[in-house]
């Protein structure tokens, strides 16, 4: 196997990976997540490019922001430029080969002796209404000015002023359909403005159309006139119809409908059913009496001693009064008996059975009156039913009647009133035939010449400052939108409106340039020099990481970049250093299996047996000793794994394997912070399988050299596969107070309590193409201007460097 896999390309070349541009997974507003769960109280930093964030700006010109229009046109005035120059250069060719077109114009005013209200005449009420004030009016008869008949009128007024013309008549109607007829503001005045390229037709053409209107306008109004006599003329001849009809009507009526006979028939029926009335009143009181006496004669029935409730008008009252008597006394002697004998005695029981017969029979008199009684009821309720039922259809036969009465009276009176309303009516449009004949002959809209037209002699057109204006506008505006399009077809990333506002991605830290010729040396230069401004923003880095926002996610943390030689391998190691300078057990692996660098970094000679990538190759599910691979670096706290060259290894197998899993429970159970250098995304699915396994991930991001396609794929993929995205390292950034990588920032803080503190900052393009600080191994030659030089520049350069990320600290 090669030693250098293919997918590493060269370092100025973008990966092959990301052809499309589209989203390539689900939904566009997908939330963002950490390990697969939604963020938990701080929320998260806008979402993540290219899935629903203000990253994915699929237009050609791209994501539009003040900030950026100014940076892209101070830094590609000169094309701007040159579309000016070629806009003025256009707009003076247009401006020589346009033709000299001339204008002539006349002006005329209409009076209108149409009245309104108590004064209009019998004509101008009944006339076409153009319109309730002269702008209306003038709107209105445009249209009929602009007509064919009209312009027909002032190609013949033409042709009689000018006999001896060879103009065409389609010529004359060419120009004709570009005149104008506008009124002038605030005034009654109206122009007729007619164009052509020569000057003396324009003003014949004009005072034409001048003399077509005003005949057209006096016909016009003697056509009204006769037509609205006319219609004054059928209007009464129909009212003369509709009185004679209606008197027809009414004296059809009044023969068919006899009134009289109707009312006298209402009158019986209303007697027969005051009659009705009273029988049934006497019968309902009847009824309520004899179904009293019948509920009396069944208690009588139940309860002989209630006969003193019965009535004397009862059925068979006086029966009923003997028999009851007969039944007291035999009562009575039974009584007295029992005073002198018992009950056993013959003579007692031979007078309790005369008792009891005796009350048989008042029992059986009683019912003899309650049958009685019942049959009378029922011979009422009959008399009473056939009296109702009468009653109802002598009601219903009224009503009827009633209903028609009142319909022949409503109908007689409504004709009566209608054929007095057309007499009225045809008396009316009588004497409005009579005035509208009056007035016939009167003018209501009358064209008065104000100006005719006079030739002219100075063209309207081309118009210079039109031309010129247009000309030098839109070779400005092309000129933006083509620096915009070359700037957003770069797709690079050049300063930190591009990461936070079109990635939506949130920028952790700034790693500063650092002057050194190799990789070893840069990685290991926070060790060499505490103090400088590198070792600071690192620790800023650290200390953001520490915080109680980022504590929980930091504990295993991978690096990753989208394409090879933005730096990661540095930034982690830097890290790393960083955490175990601060007292941490710190544990630094290089994850990257197919061009392992930590062994070089830190000069450690490995052995197969010792190598991380063979090891885990030759693991095969048995138990593995991952302390055995911990390697140390000199610095207290730091121990890393690194891996030999991959001969023989097959990465993709180690990572679809269960061997890892196991050694991160390993390491997070044996270290307190655990760095993963990790591959370059997309190349290869490495870190897919790593970014679910750790806490959080962070990108790298280099300026002028990292593409918004490739993190924006990565952001998307990692999300939607469940890792954590803490956001992004800036990388190899210019620090100077000429700030080109982020135009026109510059932020300054101040403590006054005494004394004075305080500074700007920004960032700056590189220099060089070849100066990059990433995984290479170009050489870089240093500059000892870029060294500070005394105590004093070195403090001034860490205060610089304490602010920028105590800046970015303040803004999560």
């Amino acid at each position: 196997m090669a030693d250098k896999p293919i997918y590493y390309g060269s370092p100025k070349s973008s990966p092959i990976y990301y052809g499309a541009s589209s989203p390539m997974y689900g939904s566009s507003k997908s939330p963002v997540y950490y390990n697969s769960k939604p963020y938990g109280q701080y929320g998260a930093y806008g979402g993540v490019g290219g899935v629903g964030g203000p990253g994915n700006d699929k237009s050609l010109v791209g994501r539009l922001t003040m900030g950026r229009i100014l940076r892209v046109v101070s830094q590609r005035w000169l094309t701007i430029f040159v579309f000016l120059l070629i806009g003025i250069i256009v707009s003076f060719s247009i401006y020589s080969v346009s033709p000299k077109i001339y204008e002539a114009v006349s002006e005329f005013t209409i009076d209108i002796n149409r009245k309104s209200g108590n004064n209009a005449s019998v004509l101008d009420n009944d006339m076409t209404v153009y319109g309730n004030n002269y702008a209306e009016i003038f709107n209105t008869r445009q249209s009929q000015w602009r007509s064919k008949k009209v312009l027909d009128k002032v190609v013949e007024e033409y042709n009689a002023e000018n006999k001896d013309s060879n103009v065409k008549d389609t010529q004359l109607y060419e120009i004709l359909a570009d005149s104008k007829l506008e009124l002038v503001r605030n005034a009654r005045i109206i122009t007729i403005s007619v164009r052509s390229q020569d000057p003396k037709m324009a003003m014949d053409l004009a005072n034409a159309y001048l003399r077509a209107i005003k005949s057209t306008t006096e016909n016009e109004n003697k056509e009204r006139s006769a037509e609205a006599v006319k219609k004054f003329a059928e209007q009464a001849a129909q009212r003369r119809e509709a009185w004679d009809v209606k008197k027809g009507e009414l004296l059809a009526t009044r023969m068919t409908n006899q009134i009289d006979r109707l009312h006298s028939e209402r009158d019986m029926l209303q007697q027969s059913i005051q009659q009705l009335t009273v029988s049934i009143s006497e019968l309902s009181g009847k009824v309520t009496l004899l179904e009293e006496w019948e509920k009396l004669l069944v208690e009588v029935k139940k309860d002989p001693s209630s006969f003193g409730r019965l009535s004397t008008n009862i059925p068979r009252a006086p029966e009923i009064k003997t028999e009851h008597d007969a039944w007291q006394k035999a009562a009575g002697e039974r009584a007295a008996l029992l005073v002198t004998f018992t009950e056993e005695t013959n003579e007692v029981i031979a007078k309790t059975e005369e008792v009891e017969v005796a009350k048989q029979r008042f029992i059986d008199a009683v019912s003899r009156a309650y049958e009685a009684s019942k049959s009378e009821l029922q011979s009422t309720r009959n008399r009473l039913r056939l009296d109702e039922e009468k009653r109802k259809n002598s009601q219903d036969q009224l009503a009827k009647l009633s209903e028609k009465i009142a319909e022949v009276t409503s109908k007689i009176d409504s004709l009566d009133q209608e054929a007095r309303t057309c007499n009225e009516l045809l008396k009316e449009a009588e004497m409005v035939l009579i005035r509208a004949n009056q007035e016939a002959d009167a003018n209501n809209e009358i064209v008065r010449t104000n100006r005719e037209a006079v030739e002219p002699t100075v063209p309207v057109s081309p118009n210079t400052l039109i031309i010129f204006g247009a000309g030098i506008f839109l070779a400005l505006v092309l000129g933006v939108i083509f620096v915009l399009i070359l700037d957003n077809l770069e797709d690079t990333i050049v300063n930190l409106s591009d990461i936070e506002g079109r990635l939506a991605l949130k920028v952790l830290a700034v790693f500063p340039h650092v002057q050194r010729k190799k990789r070893e040396h840069v990685a290991k230069y926070i060790i060499e020099d505490k103090y400088s401004h590198f070792s600071e923003t690192v620790a800023s880095l650290r200390n953001l990481l520490d915080s109680p926002r980022y504590e929980p996610l930091s504990h295993c943390l991978l690096f990753i970049s989208t394409q090879p030689e933005e730096g990661k391998t540095i930034s982690s190691t830097s890290l790393a250093i960083s955490y175990a300078q601060s007292g941490r057990k710190v544990l630094h692996v290089d994850f990257d299996l197919r061009r392992p660098r930590s062994a070089k970094i830190w000069g450690i000679e490995l052995t197969e047996d010792r190598s991380f990538s063979h090891c885990l190759q030759k693991a095969a599910g048995s138990n593995v000793d991952f302390a055995r691979l911990v390697n140390k670096t000199g610095v207290d706290g730091l121990d890393v794994i690194c891996s030999m060259p991959p001969e023989g290894v097959a990465p993709t197998t180690i990572f679809g394997s269960s061997i890892v899993s196991e050694f991160f429970a390993w390491a997070r159970a044996n270290y307190e912070r655990i760095i993963i250098d990790a591959p370059p995304f997309g190349i290869v699915g490495d870190v897919v399988s790593l970014a679910v396994l750790v806490d959080s991930t962070i990108i790298m991001c280099c300026p002028d050299r990292t593409h918004f396609k490739p993190i924006q794929y990565c952001s998307r993929t990692l999300t939607e596969a469940g890792a954590s995205i803490l956001g992004v390292v800036v990388n190899d950034v210019e620090i100077s107070n000429s700030s080109a990588f982020n135009l026109g920032v510059h932020r300054s803080y101040g403590y006054h309590y005494g004394y004075g503190y305080g500074y700007g900052y920004g960032y700056g393009p590189k220099k060089s193409a070849a100066r990059v600080q990433g995984d290479g191994d170009n050489p870089e030659e240093e500059s000892e201007n870029d060294q500070p030089k005394s105590k004093r520049e070195i403090e001034e350069i860490d205060a610089e460097a304490s602010g920028v990320d105590n800046q970015f600290a303040d803004e999560d």
